[in-house]
């Protein structure tokens, strides 16, 4: 029995041909404000390989994986925010990274993500901090109202899948980097 080698769609181009995007081929992902964006999907705080649960966001909803798993679809969300969250001014950050390399890393920070329903029900999930060791207090508060619109419907966490996707960089974005993208996407709707 012979094997015919399958030809790619016109237009496409076969899997021996694709090149992996260079961000997502060295981490995973970038980190944009307490999000972690994937090739898939946006989670709050770190991926789930560093966690026991995970929260991710797409279009249609949020996903909890884990003790408190569930699906709450963007209709039935009357808020969602992250709380607990470790966040410093700049020279504070530098002090703790000081600290870091002194005593060695410490463990991740964990947050919590409250999901209130539009049914009043409310929902606890904690997750890990991706920052290293906190988060710029204005990238948090542009988390936060990306997260509000996201609830109202008026953007999507497609914009972050498209952003990685879309851009040549290979290294992470840094914390002043990371505050202009959450700027820019908070308003673009």
């Amino acid at each position: 029995m012979t094997t015919q080698r399958r030809q790619p769609i016109e237009g496409t181009m076969a899997a021996q041909e694709h090149v992996p995007h260079r961000l997502v081929q060295r981490q995973g992902g970038a980190m944009a404000g307490l999000f972690w964006i994937t090739p898939e999907t946006v989670y709050l705080g770190a991926p789930p390989s560093t966690t026991p649960s995970a929260v991710s966001l797409t279009h249609d909803g949020i996903t909890a994986v884990g003790p408190q798993a569930g699906y709450w679809p963007w209709q039935h969300v009357n808020t969602v925010t992250v709380e607990d969250v470790p966040a410093k001014t700049t020279a504070a950050r530098s002090f703790a990274r000081i600290f870091e390399v002194i005593l060695g890393p410490q463990s991740p920070t964990e947050m919590t993500v409250r999901v209130k329903t539009t049914d009043a029900a409310s929902f606890d999930i904690r997750v890990h901090s991706a920052a290293a060791s906190a988060y710029t207090v204005r990238e948090v508060a542009l988390s936060q109202n990306l997260l509000e619109l996201f609830v109202q419907r008026k953007a999507s966490p497609t914009m972050l899948t498209d952003w990685l996707m879309s851009s040549p960089r290979s290294r992470a974005p840094r914390p002043a980097e990371r505050e202009s993208l959450l700027q820019h996407w908070t308003e673009t709707p």
